[in-house]
């Protein structure tokens, strides 16, 4: 038997669905589990969108209405004996984390078993306390931290002191479009959590007001739901784009938006390293992103397949939505160079990335 037929991994996170970092979770365990991992997944809240391989643990169904301190005290309880039981070579974590007493305890006294924790945004606030001195010590007994791009790396090493770190980039992998959309117009798109303004929509919709778009009948979907939306949809009303910025909610089929979209865009105010710019790139549809920290300038080769505009200038993304619209030759060339350009990112060679990490290789 080789090492990876003989290694049992589990991959514990929020949930298997809604979100990138819940996307990559289900898409590591069937990569992994076509290499022949034994692989486990453990979630927190009960949601499950994604197509994943190998065996569930879902917490989510263990919790009552009431959420009260028996009860969370009962599933934390519950981990401890699943991680015991099953005896794994690695634990995976990709949660964000809140309570940071909460995980200095799962960290050390819960995990006996060698951990990596998966740092996947440039906020390190969802990751690491305030204190800096408590924010050196939460993670001492992990295997390892892997981030996911080299600015976010680099930030980690640089404020908190960890060694042994890697970035591994996210797995892409084209999902064919289940859903035939009939449009007869073309579209700008958008996708992302609407719940705060971390991925500043307001600034797509001035952007995309500013340009020249609604000249050329170019709409503005945005996909995603949550508190913010609200806000964004008064915005849309006080600006008079009622007609010209399409709300779609949360869609379960993102693909078929990023294959028919005439480019993608992306306007937040940080970022770890956004998957939506690799499913709209592996779809063949060039994309626009402020150059935010970080991840957009490790994805967009700028003025190849998509244009990397100055971070934060509005009026420099809708000039670029200009340029995107008005110079063909420009825009051909991007969505042709799209598709290659991301094949680094393809799942062989993450998968290589991460056995090499782990050390099973």
């Amino acid at each position: 038997m080789n090492k990876l037929s003989q290694c049992k991994i589990v991959l514990i996170g929020d949930t298997l669905g809604e979100g990138g970092a819940e996307r990559v979770q289900a898409r590591l365990s069937v990569l992994f589990d076509s290499k022949g991992i034994n692989v486990h997944h453990v979630i927190v809240r009960n949601i499950i969108e994604y197509k994943y391989a190998g065996t569930l643990f879902n917490m989510g169904l263990l919790k009552s209405e009431k959420n009260t301190l028996g009860n969370r005290l009962h599933r934390f309880n519950e981990l401890k004996k699943y991680l015991a039981k099953h005896q794994f070579d690695y634990i995976i974590d990709f949660r964000v984390k809140n309570n940071f007493l909460q995980e200095f305890i799962i960290a050390n006294y819960i995990y006996k078993t060698p951990y990596v924790m998966s740092i996947r945004s440039f906020d390190t606030n969802y990751y690491f306390p305030e204190n800096n001195f408590f924010a050196k010590l939460i993670y001492k007994k992990a295997f390892g931290l892997v981030t996911v791009s080299k600015a976010l790396e680099e930030r980690i090493r640089r404020d908190y002191g960890y060694k042994n770190i890697a970035t591994i980039y996210n797995p892409i992998e084209k999902e064919e479009a289940t859903l035939e959309l009939k449009f007869d117009y073309q579209f700008i798109f958008g996708i992302g959590r609407m719940k705060t303004n971390i991925k500043q929509f307001d600034h797509l919709i001035e952007a995309y007001k500013k340009s020249n778009s609604r000249k050329h009948n170019i709409k503005l979907l945005l996909a995603g739901d949550g508190e913010y939306k609200k806000e964004l949809e008064l915005l849309v009303e006080n600006e008079g784009l009622v007609e010209d910025v399409i709300f779609l909610g949360h869609v379960n089929n993102a693909e078929a938006y990023l294959k028919q979209a005439y480019f993608t865009a992306l306007t937040s105010k940080n970022e770890g390293f956004p998957n939506v710019l690799l499913e709209s790139l592996v779809n063949s549809t060039p994309v626009l992103a402020y150059d935010c920290e970080s991840g957009p300038n490790e994805i967009i080769q700028n003025n190849q397949n998509g244009i990397l505009v100055k971070n934060q200038d509005i009026d420099e993304f809708a000039l670029a939505i200009n340029k995107m619209i008005s110079d063909k030759g420009f825009y051909e060339n991007c969505k042709a160079n799209a598709k290659p350009s991301v094949e680094k990112f393809n799942p062989e060679a993450i998968a290589k990335s991460w056995f090499a990490f782990l050390k099973l290789e």
